[in-house]
């Protein structure tokens, strides 16, 4: 599974534009275009991105306060400033707002990929330095949604079963699917899919506590793990989750729950189990939890 960076690119210049998105043609990275601040400002409000380059000198706003603007909305962002040697004092001025770097122009492809290297280790530490202490390195992470990835969710759910054979006690695990997505991608177009997705990523985080986990399992499915939750805590934090959904997003979601060590001892099992509750649910006419039964 190929875990692509979002980088965004503000700059209305064609040749411009081709020149940094020729430097960025690695498979680890999926390019953005937008040309004004407007529509940058509002696009990191619904996608995660690990990298912005934009211009000092932009149609609809001041350079130097977009950066400053885009660094408030979300602190992780690394901003690459572009300016000529001419107005090198605009470079200065975007640092001292939280610019990362600066490029001069015209664009030389071997140190615009040497400083996009450096800023996927920058967010790392910031990411460390957060709030959500897990988000560790940025191989764990969902380019799209910023969340854990299918990955990362393996290595967490392996340990947790590990840790609790040796500290028995029971945690719970949730497998979610967002109801008739294809069918809102074949509607709404896949922008605004994507902009579901991420949306229901946050949402999956901020409806949950601090030490449950929430991860990507792959196109429109998620995961979340809710460490030290017996069967019927889980259910009270799924139906949480139900409602926060039909509340503020445009989709419904189906939830399944399994318990361990209630329902399964071994991670195969547990997800198998949550699976078959999953289906159930969606089977049942979708916008609800079930539970795994054994009967």
């Amino acid at each position: 599974m190929i875990n692509q960076f979002n980088v965004l690119i503000i700059e209305d210049n064609e040749e411009t534009f081709n020149a940094i998105k020729h430097g960025l043609s690695s498979a680890d990275y999926k390019v953005w275009r937008v040309s004004t601040g407007t529509e940058a400002l509002k696009l990191i409000k619904e996608t995660y991105f690990i990298l912005v380059i934009t211009e000092t000198h932009i149609s609809d706003m001041d350079g130097i306060e977009l950066i400053s603007r885009l660094k408030k909305t979300d602190y992780r962002i690394n901003v690459i400033a572009l300016t000529t040697y001419s107005f090198i004092d605009s470079a200065i001025k975007a640092l001292k707002a939280g610019a990362y770097a600066y490029l001069l122009k015209p664009i030389n492809t071997e140190e615009l990929q040497l400083m996009l290297q450096r800023a996927v280790q920058n967010s790392c530490l910031l990411i460390q330095a957060g709030k959500r202490k897990f988000y560790q390195d940025m191989s764990i992470l969902d380019g799209l949604t910023g969340i854990y990835n299918h990955r990362h969710f393996h290595e967490m759910l392996n340990w947790q079963i590990a840790h609790l054979r040796r500290a028995p006690q029971s945690f719970s695990l949730f497998m979610i699917d967002i109801d008739s997505f294809k069918k809102f991608n074949d509607t709404h177009g896949h922008l605004e899919g994507d902009k579901v997705l991420h949306n229901a990523a946050q949402l999956f985080v901020s409806s949950t506590r601090e030490n449950d986990l929430v991860f990507r399992y792959g196109g429109e499915e998620f995961a979340i793990i809710l460490p030290q939750t017996p069967q019927t805590q889980a259910e009270v934090a799924a139906e949480r989750i139900l409602r926060e959904v039909r509340i503020n997003l445009p989709v419904t979601v189906s939830i399944g729950l399994a318990t361990f060590p209630d329902d399964a001892q071994v991670k195969a099992d547990l997800i198998k189990k949550a699976d078959t509750a999953l289906y159930r649910a969606k089977s049942l006419g979708a916008d609800r939890l079930c539970v795994f039964s054994k009967t």
